[in-house]
């Protein structure tokens, strides 16, 4: 919501429609000047859920922090986490942004979304990724089978819609060392395509590609099973 004001009886109802909404009211201060007059959002309203990192919003709002308050702030292992992390998306994914001026998390930005924040911790972070098939509501069924591969190498994902209106609701604790580990990449790498433009959701996409598989698999057998069979019309050697 913006407005030129929202003071007086108003205030009251919006701030307690935003601890249950995912609600920002923002006013516009108007600053007149010489021949020109500056408007200015003023975040006045938020609910904690909402990502305002990034924006002007987030500087308003008293939610800013830089690169250095987080250095001095994190062990040595959490700071090394988050660059080691930032390195190897660049690598194997795609671009990224590292935001640090949230107070909160440290935000690794695809475009203008929010992919990972990580909320520090002492040898590395509790990360919030989205869902690989987009959902914001139920589990979906990308989410329950990355669950069952990352349980079998020992992590544990749960599923949290109240970060950011469930933008991000695949959680999963995680260190440096788990940097390395091939199921990570492939959460990794499947949250990091469904924030994409024109994504396609993760299940559907697999289930395309069994599909493909199995075909051509179906294929091989039937061309190994016709080996050695005379030509159509032709008669097998005699000796």
């Amino acid at each position: 919501m913006v407005a030129e004001s929202t003071g007086g009886r108003f205030r009251i109802a919006l701030e307690e429609l935003a601890e249950h909404v995912p609600l920002l009211v923002v006013e516009l201060r108007s600053w007149q000047g010489s021949s020109e007059v500056v408007i200015v959002p003023d975040l006045v309203v938020t609910n904690d859920s909402v990502d305002v990192s990034g924006t002007p919003l987030a500087v308003t709002a008293g939610q800013s922090r830089t690169e250095t308050d987080w250095k001095d702030a994190l062990t040595e292992d959490a700071w090394l986490f988050h660059l080691d992390l930032a390195e190897w998306a660049r690598k194997h994914l795609g671009p990224i942004v590292v935001d640090y001026s949230p107070k909160s998390y440290i935000g690794i930005r695809v475009g203008r979304r929010v992919w990972a924040p990580l909320r520090p911790r002492k040898d590395g972070a509790q990360i919030y990724l989205p869902d690989p098939d987009q959902s914001r509501g139920d589990e979906s069924p990308a989410f329950a089978h990355f669950r069952e591969v990352l349980a079998e190498r020992g992590y544990t994902l749960n599923w949290q819609t109240t970060y950011n209106a469930g933008a991000n609701p695949v959680a999963v604790r995680l260190r440096r060392k788990d940097l390395t580990d091939t199921a990570v990449h492939q959460l990794l790498e499947a949250t990091y395509r469904a924030v994409q433009p024109g994504a396609h959701n993760w299940s559907e996409e697999a289930s395309v590609e069994r599909e493909r598989a199995a075909g051509e698999s179906s294929l091989e057998i039937e061309s190994d099973a016709g080996e050695g069979l005379p030509e159509p019309g032709g008669m097998p050697d005699l000796d």
